[in-house]
């Protein structure tokens, strides 16, 4: 497998350089979902739109229509588009029925093909990530949100602050869906105004169950063991996903256990900060808390969380029980 920069796709789109199959998979839905507008502007006319778009959802769709449509010669103009979503649940046989579409691509159809996610075990989908143009939207890590807060807020003519940044991404944290949706919320807000200050963010951004679980994850880092059931409590309350709740502890240990290694290394600052890909106004704060644990310390927090994952996968209806000893556990440690 190849993959491609989709920048490099995007440009090749703007010059009408096109090709027979696409392949987009990956778990960023927000850029994800931007695809198929890039490929209806540089693929189809306004004037015959109707007659050579075509779209189809995986879990809905017959193979052999989806094939027969790709094979269709397009209606006065140079290219058919069809796009097929949600390609990780076709079945084998369905990926059997597309096959000679990927050995022989039709060159007048322009088939973009999405998935969520790929299982390298299906032939199909493994055939495919070989004769497709190919390129992966991944969740951006917390270093790159601040850029990403500054790209999307350019698209509503605003400008954040450092503080106002810091802020937004404290509360929404890595989904750019949210963050887009709290930016068009703030633009709202602030009319005609351009600079959006660190009381903007404040007023239009709800941070109740944000904050409580950036404070969940900073009381089990501190080791302080009242406050982190109290937030666990607010945080079960709240709705959060029992084995999510275990989820985001888990990428907080081993920020920390990240953070804890540069330490003893003697990284510090701006440069710890990008190992450990946070953002460097987060650093210090990941460092206090670093500094209540010796590495082996962390290692055996992250298998106890690991034992809680597993239990409560076994046996859901103990959740509280096994959140609460997973908090115990690891601020004994």
């Amino acid at each position: 497998m190849s993959l491609v920069d989709a920048k490099i796709i995007y440009k090749d789109l703007e010059l009408k350089k096109l090709k027979p199959i696409y392949f987009f998979f990956g778990d960023e839905p927000f850029l994800l979902n931007q695809i198929p507008e890039r490929f209806k502007i540089a693929v189809l006319d306004e004037n015959t739109f109707d007659f050579n778009y075509s779209l189809f959802y995986a879990a809905d769709s017959d193979a052999d229509v989806i094939k027969d449509t790709v094979e269709t010669l397009p209606v006065m103009s140079q290219f058919r588009l069809v796009i097929l979503k949600n390609a990780h649940e076709l079945k084998d046989s369905e990926w059997a029925d597309l096959h000679d579409l990927f050995t022989k691509p039709v060159e007048s159809t322009v088939f973009l093909i999405m998935a969520d996610k790929i299982d390298k075990r299906k032939k199909g989908m493994k055939f495919l990530l070989d004769q497709a143009v190919c390129s992966e939207f991944k969740k951006p890590y917390d270093n790159e949100i601040p850029q990403w807060i500054n790209y999307l807020s350019q698209n509503y003519s605003l400008k954040f602050s450092q503080d106002a940044t810091h802020r937004l991404h404290r509360l929404v944290g890595n989904n750019l869906s949210e963050l887009n949706n709290q930016i068009e919320k703030i633009k709202n807000y602030v009319g005609d105004r351009t600079v959006v200050d660190l009381t903007d963010v404040n007023s239009v951004v709800s941070n109740s169950r944000e904050e409580s679980v950036f404070d969940f994850t900073k009381a089990i880092g501190k080791k302080d063991r009242i406050s982190a059931l109290e937030q666990l409590v607010q945080l079960i309350d709240q709705g959060q996903n029992e084995i999510g709740i275990v989820s985001l502890l888990a990428r907080h240990m081993r920020i920390l256990l990240t953070v804890r290694s540069g330490l003893d290394q003697g990284i510090g600052g701006a440069k710890l900060a990008s190992v450990a890909q946070v953002p460097a106004y987060f650093i210090e704060g990941y460092c206090d808390q670093a500094r209540h644990w010796p590495v082996r310390k962390i290692e055996e927090a992250l298998v106890i969380l690991c034992d809680t994952d597993k239990a409560l996968k076994s046996s859901p209806i103990s959740s509280h029980i096994w959140l609460e000893n997973m908090v115990l556990k690891s601020c004994s440690l």
